[in-house]
């Protein structure tokens, strides 16, 4: 077996990937851009800080609940339920589990606080989110103390869309311990901004120590977010939270009608990611960037975060990956080729395959390097830092950089699963 016969496989995947995707109504778009290439290119122009493998890019200040995001460590979110009082058709919240259950059923999210606190389970970063947690304000408030006794020094924040907050809520969301409060502000089908939100954030400045929005970037919106960022700017707002905004395997005839297509080539990596959010819609990223330096260009104090769909996946192969990357792990003895991408949080090594993989086999024996050979398909499995030495050994050899997660089987067994193999 080559390389090329051993990537087809992958290729099969991601082109049975997007035709299921596409059975939606809403088609890829034809020409496949370049994510991490244009972020770089917006950071040199707008002087903000790129990070986290280029998928987290920020201008003025970031949001301590969104670093703790990139790794998911010491961090948690909870909902009463899932009730809201919007229909906005791009909602994820359809995805979640047991998403029809928990429109009718609650959660006592304190009772749930108080159980993890007794366990000595620690927290740095604490959120309530919904649907909308305002339709339960006192449970709401209830946990904000709660998590203020068990966390003193735990940055604690709220998501709303202001719906039912008012100037007496607010101050006992800031009086409960409330860290920060993050608006969801909807657009109307013509990029119209409504009043009453930005009337709410100044009114919340006054109680709690940091008022942001969070929401979408919507292709086509480019001048409503504009408008957004200097109102939100002028009030003191502390930062915006930009997402990137993706299709969430339902409603596509709203995205189909609104003329949307989808990013070629979504992910770096194919996998079932956590994050419900779906798959990145074409031109969302392209706003984003735009925001960043017309931000920069304005000279805005507010903080600016473009958090894209790859951002949002980090954390959970980090988690999962934990059992390899802890001191001590059995696996790393098992897989000890293995190495952890610091920037990816996939667990990487090289390969070669054929001829190159018999020849690299006698080396890596002669280096006594670990190794994994599979004489049955000609292939060996390296760690990816004898990449170099091996080039160099082989000039003429075609390696590939493969990419691992750890997952859990039906009888809970760690397995270890390649995601996708490119060549060097």
């Amino acid at each position: 077996m080559d390389f090329a016969e051993y990537a087809q496989a992958f290729k099969q995947v991601e082109q049975d990937f997007e035709a299921s995707v596409e059975s939606f109504g809403v088609p890829f778009e034809e020409n496949e851009s370049s994510p991490r290439a244009e972020r770089v290119l917006c950071a040199e122009k707008s002087s903000c800080s790129c990070e986290n493998s280029q998928s987290s890019l920020w201008l003025n200040w970031i949001s301590p609940a969104c670093l703790a995001c990139r790794t998911g460590e010491a961090t948690s979110t909870f909902f009463v339920d899932l009730r809201c009082s919007r229909n906005c058709y791009f909602c994820f919240n359809p995805n979640q589990d047991y998403y029809e259950y928990f429109l009718s059923h609650q959660r006592d999210i304190t009772a749930e606080l108080d159980h993890a606190a007794s366990l000595g389970v620690h927290f740095d970063c604490l959120a309530v989110t919904g649907g909308e947690p305002l339709l339960h304000k006192e449970e709401v408030l209830r946990f904000i103390k709660h998590a203020r006794m068990h966390y003193p020094q735990s940055h604690i924040r709220l998501y709303t869309s202001g719906d039912f907050l008012d100037e007496r809520t607010a101050q006992a969301l800031g009086s409960a311990g409330l860290s920060e409060i993050r608006f969801s502000i909807k657009l109307d089908d013509e990029g119209k901004l409504p009043e009453l939100p930005f009337k709410q954030m100044k009114m919340c400045r006054e109680f709690i120590p940091f008022v942001m929005i969070e929401m979408p970037v919507i292709p086509g919106t480019l001048d409503s977010m504009k408008e957004i960022l200097l109102r939100a700017d002028a009030i003191g707002v502390k930062g915006i939270n930009l997402l990137e905004f993706c299709f969430p395997l339902h409603n596509g005839n709203e995205f189909a009608k609104r003329g949307f297509k989808l990013r070629k080539h979504p992910y770096d990596h194919l996998y079932n990611y956590w994050y419900g959010g779906g798959i990145p819609v074409a031109g969302s990223e392209k706003e984003a960037l735009a925001l960043l330096e017309f931000a920069n260009e304005q000279k805005l104090r507010l903080g600016v975060h473009y958090c894209s769909s790859d951002n949002k996946n980090t954390g959970q192969i980090f988690q999962q990956n934990k059992c390899f990357t802890a001191a001590g792990s059995a696996l790393r003895k098992r897989y000890p080729w293995l190495s952890r991408d610091d920037e990816s949080q996939f667990l990487i090594c090289t390969k070669a395959f054929g001829s190159d993989a018999a020849k690299l086999h006698s080396w890596l024996t002669a280096q006594n390097a670990p190794f994994d050979f599979q004489p049955e398909i000609l292939c060996v499995s390296f760690p990816a830092s004898l990449a170099a030495a091996a080039l160099k050994e082989f000039p003429g050899a075609t390696l590939a950089l493969s990419h691992n997660v750890f997952e859990e089987d039906e009888a809970n067994a760690l397995k270890l699963r390649e995601v996708s193999v490119q060549k060097f």
